[in-house]
């Protein structure tokens, strides 16, 4: 098997050395590290700084196990909205624009916020930033079972907002810990992180899963549809408590495989006696935090960029399917909510195991980019499929599957090739989950507008599917 680095050769995005040797040159000027110190195993700290070092199993399987679980609460909570559409429009008594709102809420503040948290993690380290992360998550749960439990339209949507400023986050703190432990290395160490990051994808779909299936459920058998807000609320805390559990065992690793922050190459400087470039006093300080500040977005190539550009509507497109499957098989095939959310909760399934598998072809052959035209089309045939036939809605469902698996694997896979430099990683990740959100936020809005501008009734998805259609059928061309 090959390595993830060594997969970029088949792709069109090659990284080149002279772009390295600069990069290289902008970290020194930031972060300047000349004298010889050493870690607890012996090993020249600046031999080990910003090198790829290859991680023994005995790290890595315990660490990913970890990181694997830091989305419980915060996917567990936004999939169990979207079967309880229907309750909260009637509980609330709101619109479908303002339901969207809710949806789109914990994104809304991800518009911006993924950059400054990128530039945070790569500074002061994910697992921090994950742990800080946990605990706003923990805190929107909160307050959105307590607005169920008032019926406070408000208080949900700002619990949703503060959950925003820490899901999107740990993502990338998330992304940034599995490109430490898990990307190859120059020596002939494998990469297996499109195997990974697929198997992250994957487990997040089994959230997913797990928290559409039982909104309805946990409404049914409790008598109160607010313990569909309690039960995530629940599992934030638990999602705290194992983020606490990863910083320990990362602060107890030996130093060389530990992540190298900003923060630590600074730290390190100033014990060598090495004079700073910045000059003394309070303008030294400020024309370093701003070399900090934007180091990450500067090492960033620019062939990076075409990933969030070109894909900002199309992330959005997904997302507006998802949040409004079971309401749509509800409205089209006269289904009930439970059987609705049954339905949708089946379309999550196929990507847990397909998604991984993808990863690992990816790591083997390469050649993300020719399948973002195919998954687009699929994308075209599950809409028409879903809005226009009286097919049962198990087949688009299963096809919508198949293209989730598909969905966002070649991007992510294409990162770390991309954007070798672990100084801007961190960033690189905030500014794909920055344009993620902005686009979920804007067709979230937009096609619960435009539901509330069509007449209710079986047709009322109708426009929604059309713009849907239409937008990706621009992405099966453009590739």
């Amino acid at each position: 098997m090959q390595s993830s680095t060594r997969s970029s050769n088949s792709d069109p995005f090659v990284n080149d050395e002279k772009i390295q040797e600069k990069n290289e040159s902008l970290e020194r000027k930031v972060f300047p590290m000349q004298a010889v110190a050493y870690d607890d195993d012996g090993f020249p700290i600046e031999e080990t700084i910003g090198k790829d070092i290859c991680h023994p199993w005995r790290y890595k399987g315990p660490a990913l196990a970890c990181i694997l679980l830091l989305t419980l609460g915060s996917n567990f909570a936004g999939s169990a909205l979207s079967p309880l559409k229907s309750t909260l429009i009637k509980e609330l008594k709101i619109n479908n624009a303002q339901y969207g709102v809710i949806s789109s809420a914990s994104s809304l503040i991800n518009a911006v916020l993924p950059i400054f948290s990128g530039i945070a993690i790569d500074y002061y380290g994910s697992s921090w930033g994950s742990m800080v992360s946990s605990i706003f998550i923990f805190i929107g749960a909160i307050l959105g079972g307590v607005g169920a439990s008032t019926k406070s339209y408000g208080l949900i949507v700002g619990g949703q907002i503060i959950m925003g400023f820490g899901s999107t986050t740990i993502e990338t703190a998330q992304s940034k810990l599995y490109t430490h432990w898990f990307r190859g290395t120059a020596k002939g160490s494998v990469g297996v992180l499109a195997l990974v990051y697929g198997l992250d994808i994957g487990i997040g779909r089994v959230y997913n899963v797990v928290g559409k299936a039982t909104a309805v459920p946990i409404q049914i058998s409790t008598g109160s549809w607010t313990w569909s807000f309690w039960v995530p609320a629940i599992l934030c805390g638990v999602t705290v408590f194992i983020n606490a559990a990863y910083v320990v065992f990362e602060r107890r690793l030996p130093a060389r495989h530990q992540i190298v922050t900003g923060r630590m190459l600074s730290a390190e400087s100033e014990k060598a006696g090495v004079k700073s470039p910045h000059g003394p006093g309070f303008k030294g300080a400020l024309n370093k935090a701003w070399d900090v500040i934007t180091l990450s977005i500067r090492l960033i190539p620019a062939a990076f960029w075409i990933l969030p550009l070109t894909q900002l509507l199309q992330a959005g497109t997904v997302n507006a399917y998802t949040s409004n499957l079971a309401d749509i098989i509800k409205v089209t095939r006269f289904s009930s909510t439970l059987t609705a959310g049954y339905t949708s909760a089946i379309g999550q399934i196929i990507p847990i195991l397909l998604t991984p598998v993808i990863g690992f072809l990816f790591d083997l052959y390469g050649r993300r980019t020719a399948y973002i035209s195919f998954t687009a089309a699929l994308w075209v045939l599950v809409f028409g499929l879903l809005g226009f036939t009286s097919v049962h809605p198990m087949a688009p469902t299963i096809l919508g599957s198949v293209a989730l698996a598909f969905n966002s694997i070649p991007f992510i896979a294409s990162i770390p090739l991309l954007v070798p430099s672990q100084a801007s990683i961190g960033v690189a990740f905030g500014i794909w989950k920055c344009f993620n959100s902005a686009g979920s936020t804007i067709m979230d809005v937009s096609t619960g507008a435009i539901q509330d501008l069509t007449p209710t009734g079986e047709n009322t998805y109708n426009t929604v599917i059309w713009l849907l259609i239409a937008l990706n059928s621009l992405q099966a061309f453009s590739g």
